[in-house]
């Protein structure tokens, strides 16, 4: 899609962003992808704070322009690009933009196909899916060969299989594989170019939680003798990876832990508006941790996209000439992690409501965050279709009934650390929190920690209760999923599930959890979420503190940049005024 000769966005894709009604609107409603009862799709509420854009005439295609290089500043370098056990955004948004999934996901969430040639055929019982694939889908060179349907069973298999350590196996536990259900059975080839899946049980995220640009990159299909040949090495950045997407990773010509290049793809399967996709020569990702530095470069012309633009600088840079910034809603939020297993203070839920009353959570928005995020009252983000706060218990600031409820608890003045993730993001909001809790009575030191480490106490353990250690108070950080409210509760509330970092468990909340996730109407299935939403945050096992934005800033040069709310970013068909 075209765009305006001094717009980043261009006006259709900026009235889409905005509901049509210009800054601060919300996201349009839609279906959730091809059946309608998809988990895709966002609501009108999108609660998005948007700045930028312009309502100018859109360029006519014709003027659409290629070649040239687009450089984005990344806040942090990637574990690895192997796109299967990729675990941050840094790996995901580059997976996106040299790898392909049999979906994909658009920026108001509906599902599209992508290597498949049209949506699936659905059964009425909602337990099989038949894929056609597109025709003529060439793998990366050296491993330049048609895809067919034996790639993309083979990357199932081997996705579902313990041993191989994939990320993505655990989102189809129960449904692809699992106790008594063998992944050779539920993922066949059933033609030349034709994949079915049958689903132990009707799953109704089963398109959106696969697909690209929801799914942390997890379900690319890759050429697995690729992998095979290179093994651990396959992901890291002086190897490489290979897969089908617009953009060609180039290890000799980058630098670990500075700067990753790409190269367009000659022989990528899709076209645009204006011609052969991708319309940019070269991919650069610089990494630069800072926010003022990549601000500057911004400003400089040194840069044409800043991936996380601080909301301090905002209203700076998207006053500089030749600039713009989109900050809408995210699916990032922040929370506070307490160890609800083995600190005595926060086994009790009436000290973990405490925290919520003691903080100031619309302060931090305001003076932290200068009103770009908002603050959470439930596991699932304001925008999204599932999303319903009368159905959640909502906690305002009133410190006197935080020290009521810690009186009730037996645990009025304790102490306790927090070790947020040594960034002004975490560091800061934590700082805020340690002077609301000092009204409520209690006393939280801050020991913030490197990142990465913040997690390493709450991970892996269903089986061993010892974890999270007693030594382990709270921790500060955020957490990011896609479009599926699945993931949004089940993913990470059901008991036993791996990403449950709280051992959250609850019998009624995992209930309601379980039959959404085998309800094919939407409307039924938001009836068991406000169920889980109220048991969840009545429990509060996590304490939510705000849903960040995502803020884009970016050169007016840069045309057809979508903005999601996942902070992914994909290039295929951005192109820059020369």
């Amino acid at each position: 899609m075209a765009s305006s000769a001094n717009s980043g966005i261009g006006r259709r894709k900026f009235l889409r962003l905005t509901g049509a009604a210009g800054a601060g609107s919300m996201l349009a409603g839609c279906s959730g992808g091809g059946d309608g009862d998809g988990d895709g799709g966002t609501t009108e509420d999108a609660g998005a704070d948007t700045v930028g854009g312009s309502e100018e005439t859109t360029a006519d295609p014709s003027e659409i322009q290629s070649g040239g290089t687009l450089t984005v500043a990344m806040q942090s370098d990637f574990d690895t690009l192997h796109p299967h056990k990729i675990p941050g955004t840094t790996g995901s948004t580059m997976a996106e933009n040299f790898g392909n999934a049999l979906v994909m996901a658009t920026p108001e969430g509906d599902i599209v196909p992508d290597l498949a040639a049209e949506m699936p055929e659905i059964s009425e019982d909602g337990t099989t899916y038949t894929f056609t694939l597109r025709e003529g889908v060439q793998f990366h060179p050296p491993y330049d060969r048609e895809l067919t349907a034996d790639d993309v069973v083979e990357n199932w298999r081997t996705i579902l299989d313990a041993d191989y350590g994939a990320y993505g196996r655990s989102t189809y536990q129960g449904v692809l594989v699992g106790e008594d259900i063998d992944p050779e059975e539920t993922v066949r080839k059933t033609g030349e170019y034709e994949v079915t899946f049958e689903l132990a049980e009707p799953f109704a995220p089963f398109l959106i939680k696969q697909a690209k640009m929801s799914a942390f990159g997890w379900f690319t299909i890759v050429p697995m003798e690729a992998v095979e040949e290179h093994g651990e090495d396959f992901g890291t950045a002086s190897t490489g990876v290979w897969a089908t997407g617009p953009f060609i990773y180039r290890p000799e010509e980058s630098t670990s832990g500075s700067s990753y290049v790409y190269e367009a793809n000659p022989d990528y399967f899709k076209e645009g508006e204006g011609g052969q996709l991708p319309y940019v020569d070269e991919l650069v990702y610089e990494v630069a941790p800072e926010s003022s530095t990549r601000s500057t470069a911004l400003q400089a012309g040194d840069i044409d996209i800043d991936e996380s633009t601080a909301a301090t600088d905002i209203d700076s840079v998207k006053d500089a000439e030749n600039v713009d910034v989109v900050s809408k809603a995210s699916s990032s939020k922040t929370n506070q992690w307490v160890n609800t297993r083995n600190f005595e203070p926060f086994t009790n839920k009436k000290v973990r409501k405490a925290l919520l009353y003691a903080a100031n959570r619309e302060a931090v928005v305001q003076t932290k965050f200068q009103g770009y995020a908002t603050v959470a009252h439930s596991p699932i983000p304001p925008w999204h279709w599932a999303y319903d706060e009368e159905a959640c218990v909502t906690y305002d600031h009133d410190p006197e009934q935080a020290q009521s409820l810690l009186e009730e608890a037996g645990h009025t003045g304790f102490e306790f650390k927090c070790e947020p993730t040594n960034q002004p993001k975490f560091v800061d909001v934590a700082k805020i929190l340690q002077r609301n809790y000092q009204d409520a009575g209690l006393e939280m030191s801050v020991e913030p920690a490197s990142k990465g480490t913040t997690y390493d106490p709450l991970v892996g353990g269903w089986e061993d209760e010892s974890i999270p250690p007693e030594s382990f108070h709270s921790m500060i950080e955020n957490f990011t999923w896609g479009f599926s409210a699945d993931d949004y509760t089940y993913a990470t509330f059901h008991s036993g599930v791996p990403f449950n970092y709280s051992y959250y468990s609850n019998e009624a909340a995992d209930e309601a959890m379980e039959k959404a996730r085998k309800t094919p109407d939407r409307e039924e299935r938001k009836e068991h979420y406000r169920t889980a939403q109220r048991e969840i945050t009545d429990d509060m096992p996590q304490p939510f503190i705000l849903w960040n934005n995502v803020s884009h800033g970016f050169r007016t040069r840069v045309n057809n940049f979508d903005v999601y709310p996942t902070a992914y970013m994909q290039f295929e068909d951005v192109w820059l005024s020369q």
